[in-house]
């Protein structure tokens, strides 16, 4: 009687293990008017990239509708400008809440011309450095690079792995945008099977305290290598570069009850040192611009995942202005 009665339960739970799988994996594509809710991205050992040649909507706090060339760059695209420029790192610079061209933070340098962005979540320094060396042969002469310094100063590092945070490989992308639930499925499935892999993410708090732990030395000497090897293929590839350094979303400390994000003016100094004594111009990369640092910002200028800052918040500024040779 109690073998026939765990049969029965196993059996039972056998049954809703298959109904899962069976609406994980065979559910009904996706139309256009239902968005999704996360930001498709896959590795494919050389760079991470969106899903290539096409289009989708992402619908987190705000829904925003993205359309990707064929190699997975996002394009923002206004019909009355006709040159187009090339951009290059991570999520930072791809615009996670907006959509429209005139709303990110490099229009403002580069009006009059379409984006195109080559950048992912996850997507360090070394890996934009592989899509350009894969990719020479649709390069445009100039392009635009972004140092993300909240995590691309420690994506330089030999021991960063994108397989360690990137769940999807680039030829599961179109899966994905037809059956979505594939990607909750993959993830679980990663989390269990791959010993590195993870989800969790530092705060602000841990992040500060994550680098004024660091061997500052180390980390100097790790970004100048990484430019180096920057400007060495900037030479082979003949390309001239602008390069774009944002400020890191953790120099502020989060004030809830009101709302607002403090500069920890310390911390920004030395991470200010640091980024002067690690970038210097030169014939390839001649322009340089940073991002500006206000004391006070309002909460809301952060993303909805408190890991960006929103393109429309952020202002350049020469990089002479804060690092005088």
């Amino acid at each position: 009687m109690k073998n026939n009665f765990l049969r029965l339960i196993f059996g039972i739970k056998n049954i809703l293990l298959i109904i899962l799988l069976y609406y994980l994996l065979f559910i009904p594509k996706v139309f256009a008017d239902n968005c999704l809710s996360f930001l498709p991205y896959g590795f494919n050992n050389f760079y991470v990239q969106l899903p290539e040649n096409a289009s989708f909507c992402v619908k987190q706090k705000t829904t925003n509708k993205y359309k990707t060339d064929n190699y997975g760059g996002r394009l923002l695209i206004n019909e009355n400008f006709k040159n187009k420029i090339q951009i290059f790192g991570d999520s930072q610079v791809i615009g996670l809440e907006m959509e429209k061209i005139e709303h990110h933070y490099l229009y403002s340098k580069y009006k009059n011309s379409n984006f195109i962005i080559y950048a992912a979540p996850n997507n360090g320094p070394y890996e934009v450095i592989n899509f350009l060396n894969k990719n020479k042969n649709i390069l445009n002469k100039k392009i635009i690079i972004t140092f993300n310094f909240a995590v691309d100063a420690y994506r330089v590092r030999s021991g960063w792995d994108p397989n360690n945070y990137v769940a999807l490989k680039d030829y599961e992308l179109d899966s994905i945008l037809e059956h979505p639930l594939k990607y909750r499925w993959i993830i679980f499935k990663d989390l269990i099977s791959r010993k590195n892999f993870t989800l969790s993410r530092r705060n602000n708090a841990e992040m500060q305290n994550l680098f004024l732990n660091l061997n500052i030395n180390k980390v100097n000497k790790n970004i100048i290598n990484y430019f180096n090897k920057l400007n060495k293929t900037a030479d082979i590839l003949d390309l001239e570069i602008d390069f774009i350094i944002t400020h890191p979303y953790w120099v502020y400390s989060v004030d809830k009850d009101n709302k607002k994000l403090l500069l920890n003016k310390e911390l920004a100094k030395k991470v200010e040192r640091l980024i002067c004594n690690s970038f210097q111009s030169t014939k390839r990369i001649s322009k340089i611009l940073i991002s500006e640092l206000p004391d006070i910002r309002n909460l809301t200028d952060l993303t909805v995942d408190k890991r960006h800052f929103k393109l429309d918040k952020i202002k350049l500024q020469k990089f002479g202005k804060i690092c005088i040779n």
